[in-house]
């Protein structure tokens, strides 16, 4: 596989704020405790602390988690090893979209893996680790997945926390990709696997967590669910402090001013960051008052209630967002976190938010972004005299280049319009001089005129493309095939790629995606 590297600010498809942060851009140095380089994690690795009776109870947690399923030795290793106090860990997190959703998905899991690898040393061993958004209650973003432009669908009502949902309906899903997948290679073996993981008594939480686990234990990757009582009551005194204080909604104000002279903040803070978790509702807390209202059920809690229902069921706290960063930190080991460019750009919007809760905030490592192309299409690219990096340039753009450079006619017009601007001129003045009222008019006529050579080029060019139609269409062919929807990582399902390669897939992958190397991935192979 050869990976063509591209730097994410010439792909025009990332924010300022993400460029600027991969490169280095020193007007954001204030909103992150470290870069995301070896340094910065080399640093992180040196200073972080962490308090070993959580420690203790994010372990007890995880046995729990783990009981009843077949952990292999990395998994059983590294939960073993995350009792000792010298170990850390690097953490990804998503939300539980169907049989994992898109393509970037497996790779943030696989750069934990890499930069798990790569940060180990004698001194410190660093364990990768895949959070579980369960407590997302946005199920129309997570209840599909494309598979070879089949959009599989496993339908419901919207109802609270995904986590929680069982699997209600979810046969169809399964029987439908299944079919999909066809008769590759590894074929039968994923679809094993789905009807292993996907069942109809699970719930989603936990059917991902089969599926997560039988794909990349292998590698040693412990899967977190933060819905769980204990860990809730860890994070318990920050929430506490959300409820008094308004702690966010303050230190993000402050971040968000800090940075709308060049950017556009991610996300918005509300005065309370917290929803009540009952059941399968999840629903926000909002200001009234002197108290605080669920908005769908429109009860009303003191700010007494509200600490005191805190203090006996801290599970039915769920943090927004913008905590969920401060839970995740609280709870973990962590000295870096993998995550995508929005993600970072609403981590960058947190760091006042850590300092007031005294909670570490770790390096933000971008995601390694990837679009693939066969060797077949890449040769037919290059045939047409472009380059790799010239897949990003707009469509339009290309094929007026293309038209242009292999015409068998001149398309340019600008000798006329150096002529035409000198005769004007020399007009322009003529009548001036006899009379300076008939400038108007003939600087009229000029721009006038002007349009119409504008025109005829215009025609001149399409002509051009229609001389190159076959040029044009070869090149449309090969854009079309890679971003007809976007970058197919946004979209597309692994499990097309996987029924070809089966688990060598992910062994591609991770040697291929670089975490620490700050620019977009073209992988080119069959």
């Amino acid at each position: 596989m050869l990976r063509h590297p591209i730097p994410y600010r010439a792909t025009g498809r990332f924010s300022p704020i993400v460029s600027d942060h991969v490169e280095g851009e020193a007007a954001l140095s204030e909103f992150y405790a470290h870069r995301p380089d070896r340094e910065g994690l080399s640093a992180a690795m040196r200073t972080r602390t962490f308090d070993p009776a959580t420690r203790m109870v994010l372990c007890d947690v995880l046995r729990d988690q783990y009981h009843g399923i077949a952990v292999g030795e990395a998994v059983r290793a590294n939960l073993e090893a995350l009792r000792r106090n010298d170990v850390l860990t690097v953490t990804t997190g998503h939300q539980l979209c169907l049989f994992m959703g898109p393509l970037y998905v497996p790779f943030k899991i696989l750069n934990v893996i890499r930069l798990a690898r790569e940060l180990s040393t004698d001194e410190h061993n660093v364990i990768p680790v895949f959070w579980m958004a369960t407590e997302d209650h946005d199920r129309a973003e997570i209840d599909h997945a494309w598979l070879d432009g089949a959009k599989v669908e496993w339908p419901g009502a919207p109802a609270g926390a995904v986590g929680r949902l069982p699997l209600t309906g979810i046969d169809a899903a399964v029987e439908q990709a299944g079919r999909v997948l066809g008769i590759g290679p590894h074929a039968d073996e994923l679809r094993a696997l789905l009807n292993e993981c996907y069942r109809p008594e699970h719930t989603l939480a936990h059917a991902t967590r089969l599926f997560v686990h039988a794909l990349f234990g292998r590698f040693g990757v412990v899967i977190v669910d933060g819905d769980d009582p204990r860990l809730k009551s860890v994070f318990a005194p920050m929430m506490r402090e959300e409820i008094l204080n308004g702690v966010t909604s303050r230190a993000v104000h402050y971040a968000n001013e800090r940075l709308r002279p060049r950017y556009q903040p991610q996300a918005h803070a509300r005065e309370l960051n917290l929803f009540l978790l009952q059941g399968l509702r999840r629903e926000r807390l909002e200001p009234q008052g002197v108290g605080f209202v669920a908005h769908d059920t429109g009860t009303y809690w003191s700010v007494q209630a509200l600490l005191d229902r805190l203090d006996a069921a801290p599970e039915e706290f769920s943090p927004n967002v913008l905590l969920r960063p401060l839970y995740q930190e609280t709870i973990l080991p962590n000295i870096a976190y993998v995550g995508g460019g929005g993600e970072l750009a609403y981590w960058l919007q947190l760091r006042w938010v850590f300092q007031a809760m005294r909670v570490p905030m770790p390096p933000l490592v971008l995601r390694t972004s990837a679009a693939f192309i066969s060797t077949k299409l890449a040769d037919k690219w290059r045939a047409s005299g472009l380059s790799i990096a010239d897949l990003f340039t707009p469509k339009a753009e290309l094929e007026k280049r293309i038209a242009l450079e292999h015409a068998t006619f001149s398309t340019s017009l600008e000798a006329e319009r150096a002529e035409h601007a000198r005769l004007f001129g020399a007009l322009a003045e003529r009548v001036t001089a006899a009379d300076p009222t008939l400038e108007a008019s003939v600087r009229a006529k000029e721009a006038f005129s002007r349009k119409g050579l504008d025109l005829i080029e215009r025609r001149l060019v399409r002509a051009a493309k229609r001389q190159q139609d076959d040029r044009l269409r070869q090149l449309g062919e090969v854009h079309d095939a890679l971003f007809a929807h976007g970058l197919a990582e946004r979209r597309d399902n692994f499990m097309s790629y996987y029924a070809a390669k089966g688990p060598a897939l992910f062994d591609e992958w991770l040697d291929a995606l670089d975490p620490l190397d700050p620019r977009f991935s073209v992988l080119e192979g069959d």
